[in-house]
This record gives C-alpha cells, structure tokens and sequence, in this order.
C-alpha cells in the first residue's frame, strides 16, 4: 500500500517536469517535424486536422521551484490532447510495469 502511494506521488510530480520539458522544447524556433503517422485522439473523432483542432490555445507554463510564472506556450487544441494522451499512456505503463527508476 505504501509502495502504491510513492509510485502514484512520483508519477505525478513527473507529468510536470515532462510536461515542461516540452514546453521548453516548444519556445526555441526549431521547425517541428510531423509524425510518420499522425496520432488521433480518443477525445477527438475529427482528426488532428479539422478546424475545431487547429485553434491556438495558449497556457502560461510553470517553472518548478520557482513561484514566478513560466514561459506562455501556444499549441493547437490537437497537440495539447496529443500531450496529454501521451502523459496519461506513460503513467498508465508505469502503473501497469511498475517504476524501475534509478536504483541507490
């Protein structure tokens, strides 16, 4: 029970440190690339490219350790599901296989 409760807290304190990893990614003026095969969401039957997916949305970022507000990052409503879907399969990996972090 103990070991469960560590391994859900370490999951997520890591979503935002992945979530900021990519948002910083996302600030430098690198061309993304596309995927071989673009991923489709559950949340959206539509496809990555109809027009209620292509609207900007823009969240203020956050810095861990820091009480200043992080960089604002700007992405379709498509890549913010992408991002979200993604993180939610890496925590439910890590759930069903367990952590295998870096042993002391």
């Amino acid at each position: 029970m103990k070991k469960s409760a560590v391994l859900f807290i370490a999951a997520m304190l890591a979503i935002p440190a992945v979530a900021a990893a990519q948002d910083t990614s996302a600030t430098t003026p690198v061309a993304p690339t596309p995927p071989a095969r673009p991923m489709v969401p559950a949340s959206s039957p539509t496809g990555p490219n109809s027009a209620e997916n292509q609207t900007m949305v823009c969240r203020q970022g956050t810095l861990i350790g820091s009480r200043l507000p992080g960089p604002t990052v700007c992405k379709t409503q498509w890549q913010w599901d992408e991002a979200r879907r993604i993180a939610r399969k890496t925590i439910e990996h890590m759930q069903v296989m367990g952590y295998n972090g870096p042993s002391l």
